[in-house]
């Protein structure tokens, strides 16, 4: 995993309510993260990475899977 993901992992560890490791194959709802948590990861996300998102691209039926989420930041990082 590189350093984003890293942090992302950390940022995804700190909002589930688990408390046990996370892989990127995990389903957000199966680690404890509901609708309202994933507005509270995106918030988190956009301030550990110093990035913002595009309204156009939270749509919360394509945030499944972490895989999801590293995608979803993966344009931002340019």
């Amino acid at each position: 995993m590189n350093e984003t993901e890293n942090k992302v992992m950390a940022i995804l560890s700190e909002i589930s309510p688990l408390g046990r490791d996370i892989g990127s194959d995990d389903e957000l709802t199966a680690i404890g993260i509901d609708s309202l948590k994933v507005v509270n990861l995106i918030v988190a996300i956009e301030d550990g990475l110093g990035i913002h998102f595009s309204d156009s691209d939270l749509d919360p039926s394509k945030l499944v899977r972490v895989e999801d989420v590293f995608r979803l930041i993966k344009p931002y990082l340019g």
